[in-house]
């Protein structure tokens, strides 16, 4: 049973541990001038009609495609690595077809893209790690964001038959085999690079990759892992946890204007991001408290207003809305045993007119539970946001 093309990887992102990855293809990142990958890992496939790279493990069902040498998994990194097939040309005494079973031409069969994040940018050495029986299996060519330097082409395989073995030498005329660590590209600045490997001879095997800026380095056996991006958790939701369809959030310490009526003002408790009494000051409780906001064009029209309370557990109190000097609603918080738990008061189809003026109110008051200093503790009127949702 022949194998499967592989399709376009980058559709989706998914997580796996800290490791980012694109539709299950891990997405590498250069790391201290050093970037590895595996060759398996590849994100797309193009221009493969006449030759395709595959993928091979323990677990490659059987195929019929012309190869004329067994699997190499077990010495491969990871147990996988690709090989560019069918291979129609093992040796000398078979035919050789331009443009099918081999193309000097770089960029023209079988292209592999392996995006990269690159932090530093400069001349990197190209290493690949591969699996050569001949001399008629041994060649591949290295490309940058769709060029193909001539830095960067017939990357050459001489030494090291019958097994895994790194390169980095060009094979050019007058020397086939080429001189070490002579394969090379350059990232022009800091960010996403794509990089390339095309199709020079079939038959090709390879199992890795390594970029390093270190022109000694010589990499070993299996060598490095992979260098993978790696991200910190995206910050979740810590406020308004029920609230996931909206036109604005008004929030009470940013978007209010807070007036002053007597002498009961509202503080910013920045803990907590909402509005409060300050009921120490015994002259502030049981007396409401005002913030106001002007309602802007792009917010007109028919809306439910959502006013976001945090319960307190020594006291339940009063909120109200107004608009233009009109209550339209009137709420009493809960009891409760979680301080500084959100309440939702849902006041529907409201409609609002640009320059219309809404005006949230609360008090501080107590229900006698809590004792503090000689008497009990006040609920401190707590709000956190007003939020505007479409009908």
């Amino acid at each position: 049973m022949k194998l499967r093309l592989f399709q376009l990887f980058i559709i989706c992102t998914m997580y796996t541990g800290n490791v980012i990855k694109t539709h299950g293809v891990p997405v590498h990142q250069e790391s201290s001038g050093l970037l590895v990958i595996e060759a398996e890992n590849f994100a797309t496939q193009h221009l493969d009609n006449a030759r395709r790279w595959i993928i091979f493990s323990k677990n490659t069902p059987h195929h019929n495609y012309p190869d004329a040498d067994r699997a190499h998994y077990l010495d491969a990194s990871n147990g996988r690595y690709i090989e560019i097939l069918p291979d129609t040309r093992s040796n000398h005494h078979e035919t050789l077809i331009i443009n099918e079973n081999f193309s000097n031409n770089a960029g023209a069969m079988a292209v592999l893209s392996y995006p990269a994040y690159f932090q530093t940018p400069g001349k990197y050495y190209v290493w690949a790690r591969a699996f050569s029986t001949g001399s008629e299996d041994n060649g591949v060519h290295i490309g940058i964001n769709g060029q193909w330097p001539t830095s960067s082409q017939r990357l050459q395989f001489c030494q090291g038959k019958h097994k895994w073995t790194w390169s980095s030498a060009q094979r050019v005329s007058g020397n086939h085999c080429g001189t070490p660590n002579t394969i090379v590209i350059d990232i022009p600045h800091k960010g996403v690079h794509n990089l390339m490997v095309s199709m020079r001879e079939d038959g090709f095997e390879l199992d890795k990759l390594l970029l390093t800026q270190d022109a000694s380095y010589q990499p070993t056996g299996q060598d490095k892992p992979e260098t993978f991006s790696l991200r910190k958790p995206l910050q979740e939701k810590k406020q308004l946890f029920e609230i996931s369809d909206y036109t604005r959030i008004l929030y009470a310490t940013e978007a209010f204007t807070i007036e002053r009526t007597g002498e009961v003002p509202y503080y910013r408790h920045k803990a907590e991001n909402a509005l409060a009494i300050n009921a120490v000051n015994t002259h502030y409780r049981n007396k409401f408290a005002y913030a106001d906001y002007t309602v802007e064009a792009k917010e007109a029209g028919m809306q439910t207003l959502t006013l976001v309370t945090l319960a307190e557990i020594d006291g339940e109190s009063t909120y109200t809305v107004s608009i233009n000097g009109q209550e339209i609603g009137r709420f009493t918080n809960p009891k409760t045993l979680e301080d500084y738990q959100e309440i939702y008061f849902h006041l529907h189809q409201v409609n609002l007119n640009k320059g219309d003026r809404i005006r949230v109110a609360s008090k501080a008051v107590t229900n006698g539970k809590i004792p503090e200093n000689n008497g009990t503790a006040f609920a401190r009127g707590r709000w956190r946001a007003l939020v505007l949702s479409k009908e």
